[in-house]
């Protein structure tokens, strides 16, 4: 029986090491693949959470700042003009007590000087509100900011007497 010089060259055992190696190969190149996979969900992610929190923070501060300049106008009489130019323009679209309640709140403040413990309240937290950064700062500390403007908020509140708790409940949702 004559063999065959080719046949016999060949080793069971390179096959298994050829098998070996790229089952290896293989295993790396799905691990390189998830990881690539992995880093691009974890992003997405980390951008919605940041574009869904970045609105509900922002949201929240023009609310404060919303709530404070309409406050300052009041005590200090410059609503007035800007109160009797929108009933000139919708007044239908006005509710009746609102427009009742706005006007009872003039005559009290044109009987009665401005509470200025007040004012300087609203203006601190106006100055707050201004301090908040506009961009994603390195290295300020939002928490403890935002955490001051929620205080300083309360105390304003607290000063005016008004229940004007902020609720992320009223959102309008696009």
């Amino acid at each position: 029986m004559a063999v065959n010089k080719q046949e016999s060259d060949f080793d069971i055992q390179d096959a298994f090491d050829s098998l070996l190696v790229s089952e290896d190969n293989l295993v790396a190149k799905a691990y390189e693949e998830g990881l690539l996979q992995g880093e691009i969900a974890g992003f997405q992610e980390g951008f919605d959470l940041g574009r869904q929190k970045g609105s509900e923070i922002g949201s929240e501060i023009f609310f404060y700042r919303g709530f404070a300049k309409s406050w300052i106008a009041l005590l200090s009489g410059d609503l007035s003009e800007a109160f009797k130019q929108l009933l000139e323009l919708c007044p239908v679209s006005l509710n009746p007590d609102v427009v009742h309640e706005i006007h009872q709140i003039e005559l009290k403040n044109k009987t009665e000087e401005a509470d200025s413990k007040s004012l300087k309240a609203l203006e601190k937290l106006l100055t707050l509100l201004e301090r908040f950064p506009q961009e994603n700062p390195k290295n300020q500390d939002i928490v403890s900011l935002l955490q001051d403007i929620r205080a300083k908020f309360k105390h304003c509140c607290a000063i005016l007497k008004v229940d004007a708790s902020y609720s992320a409940n009223n959102q309008l949702n696009f």
